[in-house]
């Protein structure tokens, strides 16, 4: 039975540049907060390190998903990818609770801002910079949980820095602080809701559920609809990777129909992968009379006679 693979490549070089323009921006920052005294800068540096760890996690967990297979490890290590974006998304939450604290701290002890078009020249190259990142990774971010998470660490990095400019140049022209309070509690609210998706998605994976987007019994009904098939059992759906889905079950004929079973597997396969995108299949024949007891491997009041 051949298994079909939906992999495209995913740039190690890009996350690796992504990663050191990265670590130069959070250097630039961290020198410009501390000399203008704007902790809102100093903040975003401390944002955007994390940011550089959360890269270095993606560019793991690439290499990982890109190991070959071995027999201690025969579906390779695609899960890597998987376990680093949880970390990430974990990581996006502690941003969120420090961007809530530093915002809480700003409203209690706001801070004049000394040479501004110091601290203005370095928060636009950091945003520059962050664009750019953006712009490297965008057509990446589909192709894996990780490199998902990778992209959002870089976007809303760049809706902070854009804050942080907005916020630095109406204190400077107003002295109105609490507008910094805003906008980092709005970019802290916006990181949580992404770390969830993430932490969620990444969850499921670890659990084997069934990939969203996969209705089980549309794919059972397509299975079963298929001729000479008699029924379907021991269905089981589950993610290898964000982006990789497996299937196995047993399928069941008469006793006459045995000889046709690799040309109905080959069907069975052909429908997976073209109507729901799964790309490894396992097939077991059976002949018609094997009875299971668990719902979701045989449904006893469900199972249906075909003429």
């Amino acid at each position: 039975m051949a298994h079909q693979h939906y992999d495209k490549p995913i740039s190690g070089k890009k996350l690796f540049w992504t990663i050191v323009l990265n670590a130069i921006i959070t250097i630039a920052e961290f020198i410009g907060g501390m000399i203008s005294g704007y902790l809102a800068l100093t903040a975003d540096a401390i944002h955007n390190l994390s940011d550089v760890a959360a890269l270095v996690l993606a560019w793991l967990g690439v290499k990982g998903d890109a190991m070959p297979v071995t027999k201690k490890s025969t579906y390779g290590y695609k899960r890597v990818e998987v376990i680093t974006a949880l970390i990430s998304g974990v990581s996006l939450v502690i941003i969120a609770i420090f961007i809530f604290k530093e915002a809480y701290n700003r409203l209690l002890h706001p801070q004049p801002i000394s040479q501004p078009w110091l601290f203005l020249t370095v928060a636009v190259i950091g945003l520059l910079g962050n664009v750019f990142s953006i712009l490297l990774l965008q057509k990446d971010k589909g192709k894996s949980l990780n490199m998902k998470a990778a992209f959002l660490h870089m976007a809303y990095d760049a809706i902070s820095s854009v804050a942080v400019i907005i916020g630095g140049i109406i204190i400077i022209i107003s002295n109105f602080y609490i507008i910094d309070v805003i906008l980092s509690t709005l970019i802290g609210i916006m990181i949580l809701w992404s770390s969830y998706m993430v932490i969620k998605e990444s969850v499921f994976i670890f659990m084997e559920a069934v990939p969203s987007g996969i209705d089980f019994d549309e794919v059972m009904d397509a299975i079963y609809n298929i001729p000479r098939i008699k029924d379907v059992h021991d269905l089981h759906i589950w993610s290898l990777s964000s982006h990789e889905i497996a299937l196995s079950c047993h399928i069941c004929l008469e006793e006459k129909d045995f000889q046709q079973g690799p040309e109905i597997i080959d069907q069975i396969n052909e429908i997976l992968r073209d109507k729901f995108h799964i790309g490894h299949g396992t097939i077991q024949l059976e002949k018609e009379g094997c009875f299971r007891s668990n719902i979701l491997s045989y449904n006893e009041s469900n199972h249906r006679e075909k003429s």
